[in-house]
């Protein structure tokens, strides 16, 4: 059973500028349904209770400069709990919950002071996660689903005993993500084929999204990966040497375009405020 997540939060998120000079775009609001109160949500904060529902018990979160906040955003604040009114019930209620998590988990934070890529941020957790098989979730990845996702991507893990399980979303014009060349194995289960860092001419329209499951082999792939685009080491490019090492590389596939949105631009962000809002609406 996966227990461990590594949450690569470093990055810049210049293409969210200006909100994201002094802000980490980890942290942008978005919003989600507590009982019967539409509730405003930090997007890091999500995805941490989707990992937290789905079993992880251990957190090592990939920080760098003016990333404070997130770690303030962890950090238990009594004192704050008792300012919130008496009849403020329901937003009570979710601090507690969202504190109880905090204190059920082992959370730890490694800063990358140079931003030198999504594959050296994972790199970085190598000695926290130890020799067992592990999840990377991007901090800036919203998926609309609570943890079952989560769990999803766990159970192919190991049923069908890769060495990378990876999800992937069908886009019309991919080439501002990794891009995976895949066959088709069952209803569920692709084979991936070969991957590429955001090509100029994509060979299929399947693109990654930042939701993985790995063993602990992928620390070997980087370590002996060389950068790649804008002169960094990417994660992609890792996981291409896995396949080129002939080692079994499969992925999930989101069925729908709006199930997992990266929110580094205006317009995504957007989509999934919209998303988000529209969902908190629906759920009983």
């Amino acid at each position: 059973m996966i227990n461990t997540a590594v949450i690569p939060a470093a990055g810049f998120g210049t293409r969210l500028l200006t909100l994201t000079k002094e802000s980490p775009k980890e942290m942008v609001p978005l919003f989600y349904k507590s009982n019967s109160e539409i509730t405003v949500t930090p997007l890091i904060e999500r995805i941490f209770l989707q990992l937290f529902d789905a079993g992880i018990r251990n957190f090592c979160f990939i920080v760098g400069k003016k990333k404070r906040a997130i770690e303030d955003h962890f950090t238990i604040d009594n004192e704050y709990s008792k300012l919130i009114k008496k009849n403020n019930k329901n937003f009570k209620q979710v601090l507690k919950n969202f504190s109880k998590k905090i204190e059920q988990s082992n959370i730890v934070w490694i800063n990358q002071n140079n931003p030198n890529g999504f594959g050296s941020a994972v790199l970085h957790a190598k000695e926290f996660v130890g020799n067992k098989p592990f999840l990377v979730h991007a901090g800036d990845a919203f998926v609309r689903s609570n943890e079952k996702h989560i769990k999803q991507i766990i159970d192919a893990h190991k049923k069908y005993e890769s060495i990378a399980t990876l999800y992937v979303r069908e886009i019309k014009n991919p080439k501002l993500y990794g891009v995976a060349e895949a066959a088709k194995i069952n209803k569920e289960l692709y084979s991936i084929q070969r991957v590429e860092e955001k090509p100029k001419q994509p060979k299929s329209n399947f693109a990654l999204m930042p939701i993985y499951a790995f063993t602990p082999i992928i620390f070997e792939a980087l370590s002996k990966t060389k950068p790649g685009l804008r002169n960094e080491l990417q994660l992609t490019d890792a996981i291409q040497k896995l396949i080129d090492w002939k080692y079994l590389v499969r992925a999930i596939k989101f069925k729908n375009a709006d199930d997992c949105i990266d929110i580094g631009t205006p317009e995504n962000y957007f989509r999934a405020l919209t998303v988000s809002f529209k969902d908190a609406k629906l759920r009983n």
